[in-house]
């Protein structure tokens, strides 16, 4: 695969619900279950990390709302980086698996394998690797958390590169990101005591479905 075709493929899911608003249906999740045992099977574990997901993003941004000084209960995507051939990376410098950018969204919960590429990019400073540690979760902070908290905590701007190699062809690379997103209805604006006089909102509020659409609208 040329790294200027395709660095990045997906498989993408969300919460499963009996009774869907019309936006939701339009997005429901596509299962291979109906195919053999393999969808089947895939299907189920994926929900089960779901639910795992669902309650790690719990425990996360109850953690955040201490941090901000404010009520604990207030807050109440599959991805595959192919293999590529070495010559494409070397041919391009400025190739990358995923571009530069932030995630829309609350928190980013990311469970990555052993490749490394991942790098963030801190407020004063040029991009530092977020080196892969064994049985941790990398979280990132996304663009509606900082909205929320008027940028007290500021979204994760991070890109994915492709980590030096010898070989002719750079390893494929795995990741599963659980991305954590309010309701499309939920209007989002700053909390009280992260704006005041001498501090004022940074951001107007809207709801999250109208964010989203925005950023998705100027992104394809």
């Amino acid at each position: 695969m040329d790294a200027r075709d395709a660095g990045e493929e997906s498989f993408e899911i969300g919460r499963e619900t009996e009774t869907e608003t019309e936006t939701e249906a339009e997005l429901s999740n596509q299962w291979p279950d109906k195919f053999d045992e393999e969808g089947r099977v895939f299907k189920a574990r994926m929900l089960e990390f779901h639910e795992l997901g669902k309650w790690l993003r719990g425990r996360i941004m109850r953690a955040v709302a201490v941090g901000l000084g404010i009520e604990e209960g207030w807050f109440d995507r599959l991805l595959h980086y192919p293999e590529v051939r070495s010559e494409a990376f070397r041919e391009n410098g400025n190739t990358v698996r995923a571009g530069a950018h932030t995630d829309y969204w609350s928190i980013t919960c990311l469970f990555q394998d052993d490749r490394g590429g991942l790098q963030v990019l801190p407020p004063s400073s040029n991009y530092v690797d977020a080196t892969p540690i064994k049985d941790t979760i990398v979280v990132n902070a996304g663009d509606l958390l900082a909205r929320w908290s008027n940028k007290t905590i500021k979204s994760t701007k991070h890109r994915v590169v492709e980590p030096p190699t010898t070989a002719d062809v750079h390893p494929a690379r795995y990741s599963i990101a659980y991305f954590c997103n309010p309701n499309f209805d939920q209007f989002i604006d700053a909390i009280a005591g992260t704006y005041s006089e001498t501090r004022p909102k940074q951001y107007p509020g809207m709801s999250s479905g109208e964010y989203l659409v925005q950023r998705l609208a100027a992104t394809y």
